[in-house]
């Protein structure tokens, strides 16, 4: 009986434990760290920046001589050459050669140089671009973040208008049955009440919409059950629109937004193919060395040489008989056996030192047509350089102009809110007394409805209008 107890309970608390971690909340940190860490465009970013970095390593290996090693086997037929000896053969041969060969790059016009810059370059601008792509995302999880928060408080509202509304029912209902108002303001509440009914489940929508559009941000399952934190967000105190200077939060702007750093890099990443293609002006220069040997099955050598004078065949009298030749010797082989493997590449290894040199004469215009293009390219990467700047310099413009007209505007609901509410909570009062009826309270509460919401979302959009700001100053994103 213990025994079962004690699983009982353990099985207890894992299951608390599993719902507990499966309802987990997250905050705007983690939504940001975790987007950076999964989300696949900031991954796919990240990928081209190794790529470059790579790019950058292979430029630099440019430097370093080349080595190669060669090996050719085979069997040769017919009348052919013999590749240790040099001469003809009409057996069967067996042959392998081998050889080590190696080159370097003396002089090439700094071709390698500049490649090397150049490439650094364009590496530090593609990591620039992931930097920007990760700012990117991390402001549009934001914006979902701060959405999903905008309409879960939609919902809130909505709810306590159903309920409040349902009592106003309640209080019509009992004036009714005391003969002090007619049964159509009931009817005038109930349809209130299916509005306002109707106005909580589009609320409620509109938040799993947004939860979607945040797990899509941080590449989650559309069924995993994500709730986030909902911390109290006031409007900073400090928070002065009308103290933002265009001037000083472009010049901060630039130190801080990737894609400024990007095309400055790019830049100079256009500046170094300038030379690059000029090289090809300039002869190259070049330092070979070569090793080989070969062997081949016909490559014989005989463990005896026999030293016999040499005798001629010769017809004397019509009989054959033989001649010897005084002072001249005939050497023959004796017990001839093939050289072994090593012992013929040893025999036939061969070196090889040379200088190679290039001189270009005529190439038909395309050097002088790849400086003019590289020229036009620099030319084209300073003017995208200035569109950056200028397009930095437009969106802080507006995102100034935005926040300080999102301040105004959450001014104004607030006030509308304050002289909505003192009215309805009026028609209130007086509707208990049968001063008005249910249309006057309805327009009243519809009125009220209306300006809540609409300082709810200008609340939103105030807070996320700083927060952009807050993006160009290079601040990170936070609720507090």
């Amino acid at each position: 009986m213990n025994y079962k107890l004690k699983s009982s309970a353990s099985l207890a608390l894992l299951l608390l434990s599993m719902v507990a971690g499966a309802q987990e909340v997250w905050s705007l940190e983690r939504c940001v760290k975790y987007a950076q860490e999964n989300n696949l465009t900031i991954k796919q970013a990240a990928a081209n920046a190794k790529i470059s970095a790579l790019s950058e390593r292979q430029a630099k290996a440019a430097r370093l001589p080349s080595v190669n090693a060669t090996i050719n086997a085979g069997e040769q037929f017919g009348y052919t050459i013999d590749p240790t000896t040099n001469s003809f053969n009409t057996a069967a041969t067996g042959y392998n050669s081998v050889g080590l060969n190696a080159s370097v790059s003396v002089f090439n016009g700094g071709l390698i140089h500049h490649s090397v810059k150049q490439a650094g370059w364009d590496r530090r601008a593609t990591e620039a671009d992931a930097e920007q792509t990760v700012n990117n995302i991390s402001l549009q999880v934001a914006s979902a973040y701060l959405n999903i928060l905008l309409n879960e408080e939609q919902v809130e509202n909505a709810n306590r208008r159903v309920a409040l509304t349902q009592q106003q029912l309640s209080v019509t209902q009992k004036m009714i049955d005391a003969g002090t108002i007619p049964m159509v303001d009931k009817y005038n509440i109930e349809s209130q009440i299916a509005r306002d009914q109707q106005t909580a489940v589009i609320a409620e929508n509109n938040v799993d919409i947004s939860y979607l559009n945040l797990k899509q941000l941080l590449q989650l399952e559309p069924d995993y059950d994500l709730r986030i934190e909902k911390p109290a967000i006031p409007i900073p105190d400090d928070a002065q629109p009308e103290g933002f200077a265009l001037t000083t939060v472009y010049q901060t702007a630039l130190g801080t937004q990737a894609n400024i750093r990007a095309a400055d890099y790019r830049v100079e990443s256009a500046r170094e193919a300038i030379p690059i293609a000029k090289s090809a002006y300039y002869p190259s220069v070049g330092i070979g060395v070569n090793l080989n040997s070969n062997y081949s099955t016909a490559f014989q050598r005989p463990e005896q040489i026999l030293t016999v004078p040499t005798i001629l065949p010769v017809i004397i009298d019509g009989e054959n008989r033989t001649l010897e030749i005084p002072g001249q010797q005939t050497q023959i082989p004796v017990n001839v056996r093939r050289v072994p493997y090593f012992d013929q590449l040893n025999q036939n290894f061969g070196q090889s030192v040379g200088v190679s040199v290039s001189i270009p004469i005529y190439q038909n215009g395309r050097t002088r047509l790849s400086v003019e293009r590289a020229n036009l390219g620099f030319l084209n990467a300073q003017l995208q350089q200035n569109q950056t700047r200028q397009t930095l310099k437009n969106d802080i413009q507006t995102a100034i102009a935005n926040v300080r007209a999102a301040a105004r505007q959450f001014d104004a609901a607030q006030r509308t809110l304050n002289f909505t509410t003192l009215t309805f909570e009026n028609m209130q009062k007086r509707y208990t007394v049968g001063a008005v009826n249910s249309f006057d309270l309805t327009t009243a509460q519809n009125n009220r409805d209306i300006a809540e919401n609409d300082m709810v979302v200008a609340k939103y959009d105030y807070l996320f209008k700083l927060k952009i700001l807050d993006f160009y100053l290079g601040k990170p994103l936070s609720l507090n």
